[in-house]
């Protein structure tokens, strides 16, 4: 999984998964900094503590190295309730590397099936404006991917139902399905100076990352489900729509239609 490090520079347009790569940044400089204050505070009760009972102990016992081994065994723990990281937090750095992994994997579409990628966007001209993870205009068509990140979550397919810890993810993916539709409907409105573009019509995939998920590619409620390694090959068919220059010209306008996320609404 990608690593998330400083905050993503901003030249250029937007990188996958970049808008949460800077919002992990911020808050987790937010949140050391907010913990280093709480440990320095703190440590004013629990150092003396952790101190005066490894002197007990180790006079006690008649073994100092049992004292000391007790002060440095105190001492980690209490680092570790301080300093590990809250569960919402972890989550935005999954779900950054998620989606960083995804755009690894659309290279490979980029270089050899002649496609455009956009990430990391908002389609705001609608009344429930929503995200665009990653847009893959290419000869073959429009595909709107969506990336989820489950690892160490208990997945299940049945059908064309999947529940993922016991939850029906079934709303999820007719939501996904409208995304789709309203964002094929606001690019044949973009694009339609060009006659060869036409009505575009973009298909919903969902990019699962996770060790091992058999049956896939697979749809499921009207969205094509895959693990990142198959998201080239799908996206590779045999079937071409546009041409070149239409695939650029939708790509255009695209990129006008499609606003840079916002950093500050990542999460």
């Amino acid at each position: 999984m990608a690593t998330i490090g400083r905050a993503a520079r901003r030249e250029g347009p937007p990188r996958a998964g970049q808008s949460l790569q800077i919002a992990y940044s911020q808050r987790y400089s937010a949140w050391i900094s907010n913990r280093r204050r709480s440990a320095a505070l703190s440590a004013l009760w629990w150092g003396p503590a952790i101190v005066g009972v490894s002197i007990v102990a180790g006079y006690s016992t008649h073994f100092p190295f049992f004292g000391a081994l007790y002060f440095v065994l105190a001492f980690a723990v209490v680092l570790d309730v301080l300093f590990r990281k809250p569960d919402a937090l972890v989550r935005v750095r999954a779900r950054a590397a998620a989606e960083s992994e995804t755009g690894k994997a659309l290279r490979a579409v980029e270089i050899r099936g002649r496609a455009i990628v956009l990430h990391d966007r908002m389609l705001t001209r609608v009344t429930e404006p929503f995200e665009v993870e990653h847009l893959v205009l290419s000869p073959r068509g429009a595909f709107l991917i969506d990336s989820k990140q489950w690892q160490n979550r208990d997945v299940r397919m049945f059908g064309t139902k999947i529940y993922v810890d016991h939850e029906d993810r079934a709303p999820m993916f007719k939501r996904l399905v409208e995304q789709a539709r309203a964002l094929g409907e606001a690019l044949t409105e973009a694009a339609a100076h060009d006659e060869e573009v036409g009505i575009v019509t973009v298909q919903p995939v969902l990019a699962v990352h996770m060790e091992n998920l058999p049956g896939t590619p697979r749809n499921m409620l009207g969205v094509t489900v895959v693990t990142p390694p198959q998201l080239a090959p799908m996206l590779r068919s045999p079937d071409v729509r546009w041409s070149a220059p239409a695939v650029r010209s939708l790509a255009d306008a695209a990129d006008r239609l499609l606003l840079s996320k916002d950093p500050a609404r990542a999460g």
